[in-house]
This record gives C-alpha cells, structure tokens and sequence, in this order.
C-alpha cells in the first residue's frame, strides 16, 4: 500500500477505535479515547521494535484471519481486515501471541507515555495471571474470551466488551476453541515493561 493510502488507513481504524474507547466509563477508557482524538498521528520513519527484545515477527495465523472475515458487531474489525497485511505483528514471548503496536515507544506512531495495539488470542491459549503499573484497557473486536480480574472467576467477553484493569490488578485470560481479537490500550504514569511481572 502507498505510505499515503497506509496513513490514510490508519488514522480511519484510530478514529474508529476512539469511538470505541469513548464507549468506556473508567479514567483510563477517558484518557485513552482523549489521547487518541489529540496526538499526532503521523505514521513514524523510525522502524517499528518489538516491546520485548524476546519477541519475534510473524504473521497473523489462519484463526485470526478467519475471525477477520466473520460478521461482528463492531465496525472497526472492517478497518483492521483491510490493513491485516500491511500492520507490522510480533509474537509475544510471555503469551505466544500475536500483538500489533499502533500507538507507543516503538510502535507505528511514535509516542513515549501511551501505548495502543492489536493484540489477538489464539485458540486454546492461557496467559497466566500477570501485573503491570499500566491503567489497562482491552475491547474485544471479534471472537470471545474469557478474562480473570483480581483472582475472580473467569467472565466471557465478547465482540463489543470492555476490559478495565487498573494498575497492578492481577488478571489473566483464556480462551478455547474461539480465537479473540482485541484492541488495547495502556496508559497512566508508566507504560514501559520494567515492571510487568508475572503472579
């Protein structure tokens, strides 16, 4: 795609991923969705990294891109379908899953204090309960999963769902034989990895 149409591209699937965070009602749903509507948006030349020197590139496998085609009741998963191929996605090593950085330190659009990204479950994984001082948001776009806050009970989310984690809350996620595709944000005091451990 021409870096014109690409950014073109972007900034539509960012207007309409401030629509969905404006649905929200946390402090970090407000702060991300007035984050997204004022920051400079312009795609960076600077090459995209990975958030941990441990990840690996990949592409999206066949469940997310079947997910992709999949009617879903929100509109930004039409967004996401039509950049698919040109979004940069990286394996996370903690979760073996892959996550695109839109917005933050490394990300497509450079940023030092807010992150934005993709972020997809596959089938039959299970990211173990995890902190971090981020405020933490995750909107599921397609798909269902199940998220545990606090040590509580597992609670299936789908399409449309809002996911608010404040800062250091415990929380972990599963999913079976249905993939997940989210959206997530982390901001607040710090967003880095320095401090994101696992329970």
């Amino acid at each position: 795609m021409r870096p014109e149409l690409f950014q073109a591209a972007v900034d539509t699937l960012l207007t309409a991923i401030t629509v969905e965070f404006a649905r929200g009602t946390s402090a970090a749903c407000r702060r991300t969705a007035h984050l997204l509507h004022s920051i400079d948006t312009t795609i960076s030349i600077e090459p995209i990294q990975p958030m941990s020197s441990h990840d690996t590139p990949c592409c999206l496998p066949d469940s997310i891109l079947e997910l992709l085609q999949t009617v879903s009741p929100v509109p930004t998963v039409t967004g996401i379908a039509a950049l698919t191929q040109d979004l940069q996605w990286h394996e996370s090593a903690r979760s073996h899953t892959p996550y695109s950085q839109l917005i933050g330190p490394t990300g497509l659009i450079k940023h030092q204090s807010f992150r934005v990204g993709l972020f997809a479950l596959i089938p039959d994984i299970d990211y173990a309960d995890h902190a971090h001082p981020a405020d933490e948001v995750y909107i599921v776009l397609a798909g269902s999963g199940s998220w545990s806050l606090d040590g509580r009970p597992y609670q299936v989310k789908r399409a449309g769902a809002i996911i608010e984690i404040p800062s250091m809350m415990t929380h972990a996620m599963r999913t079976g034989t249905t993939p997940a595709l989210t959206v997530y944000s982390w901001s607040g005091d710090d967003v880095s990895l320095d401090h994101y451990r696992f329970c």
